[in-house]
């Protein structure tokens, strides 16, 4: 193929001269240059510059064609020329070295001249610029038109979750996942299926005009977010359609505790028990309970996640806490007990000064020892000689005595007689 200087300085000259050859409006019309404005190609691969000349009259002869490439200043360069008789030459350029032609696709000398594209073999970054061709005619002057040649360069996409590492409570985002687009041109765009905060950067790709995109999903650590599926979308001008790529989050996070069992329904003498929930990740290492005032009532006892209140008395009217703790922090709910006197449809009656309730013509009452000072059983009628005792009777059923004010007790049926002995 014919190189720069084949012609030698007279037909660069020839070239130059035609190209500022002016043109009149009438001559104009006599023919038109035919080009694609945009012509992409990837790196590596070849690209053709369409020019073509559509002739609206026949006395049109082509003296001469001209590539002109323009630089980033601006500034056009010529960069390969046709001549009817002489051929093709290319003026020696170091943006078109050697081993890379730039090559008339369908121009041959002594044949007409209609077809005049041109081919870049093995696209770089910087072969995409402006392209401008200039068809210099006789008799009707010359006329050009310019394309745009864009050179891509398809990215390598991936997502995947990122390691969070375990740390005391923290309420600060943290990357939870990345997706990156490798070796693309121009950069990809990447966005997330989540509405949440993501940190987007850009270094120089594999390749020579390449470029790398990173971003990063940054959420704030919680049940929320552990195990969600989440989509990175890639955008990218060398796809016929976004890229999609999902990822599952794998977070740890603090306990989140809730309590059950209250309904605002604990009457004095009923078992209760409360139940500590947690969503935790990892799981927990420990749970306790207390109270806002210190350590649990006599009557309560903690077993792991459950709160259990044998007998309901008035030392539960408090506020219990269960606090749940793993290798991330702690974390706490709260349950405020409100105690009820005694469930709906039991009558009370009391009497004080040492009196005697009225008990039940029929069967008898049997109270059951709470204390070491106390007998074992109690027949009908009978009262202890301790003072400031509250006793309780149950129809056909077990009773129960406790100590001062506690008047805590297991009914088993509609009628509850008391009576205190001063």
């Amino acid at each position: 193929m014919a190189r720069a200087g084949t012609f030698g300085p007279s037909l660069l000259l020839l070239s130059l001269l035609l190209l500022s050859w002016p043109s009149a409006g009438a001559e104009i019309a006599a023919f038109q240059v035919e080009v694609q404005p945009l012509v992409r190609g990837f790196l590596g691969e070849d690209a053709t510059l369409l020019c073509k000349l559509q002739l609206q009259e026949h006395d049109v002869r082509v003296t001469l064609v001209t590539w002109q490439q323009q630089d980033p200043a601006g500034v056009p360069r010529s960069v390969a020329v046709f001549h009817p008789t002489q051929g093709a030459s290319y003026p020696a350029d170091p943006s078109f070295p050697e081993h890379r032609k730039l090559e008339f696709v369908a121009a041959r000398p002594g044949e007409k001249l209609r077809d005049l594209s041109l081919a870049v073999r093995g696209l770089r970054a910087e072969d995409e610029a402006n392209y401008t061709c200039h068809i210099a005619t006789f008799p009707h002057g010359s006329k050009s038109a310019s394309t745009w040649l864009r050179v891509l360069a398809k990215p390598q996409n991936k997502a995947e979750t990122q390691e969070v590492l375990l740390s005391p409570l923290d309420q600060e985002p943290v990357p939870v996942a990345c997706c990156v687009s490798k070796g693309g041109r121009p950069p990809a765009r990447i966005s997330w299926s989540l509405d949440a905060k993501a940190n987007n950067s850009q270094e120089p790709g594999p390749l020579p005009g390449t470029f790398t995109t990173t971003s990063l999903l940054t959420l704030i650590p919680s049940s929320q977010v552990d195990g969600k599926n989440v989509t990175c979308t890639v955008e990218h001008e060398s796809f016929e359609k976004p890229v999609l790529l999902s990822v599952t989050l794998t977070v740890p996070y603090p306990p989140e505790v809730s309590i059950s069992g209250y309904k605002d329904n604990w009457f004095l003498g009923h078992s209760e028990a409360l139940e500590c929930h947690f969503r935790s990740n990892p799981e927990p290492t420990s749970y306790d309970w207390n109270t806002t005032l210190g350590p649990l009532p006599p009557s309560a006892v903690a077993q792991g996640t459950s709160l259990l209140v044998h007998s309901v008395d008035k030392s539960v009217n408090t506020t219990f806490i269960c606090h749940v703790t793993n290798a991330v922090g702690t974390g706490k709910a709260e349950q405020t007990i409100l105690v009820k006197g005694e469930p709906p449809g039991v009558e009370n009656r009391r009497t004080k000064g040492g009196g005697h309730s009225r008990i039940p013509s029929e069967g008898r009452v049997e109270c059951r020892r709470h204390w070491k000072n106390l007998p074992r059983g109690c027949p009908v009628g009978s009262w202890p000689s301790s003072s400031s005792w509250l006793w309780s009777w149950l129809w056909s059923g077990p009773c129960f005595v406790n100590g001062g004010t506690d008047t805590s007790v297991r009914t088993n049926t509609t009628l509850f007689l008391t009576a205190e002995v001063q």
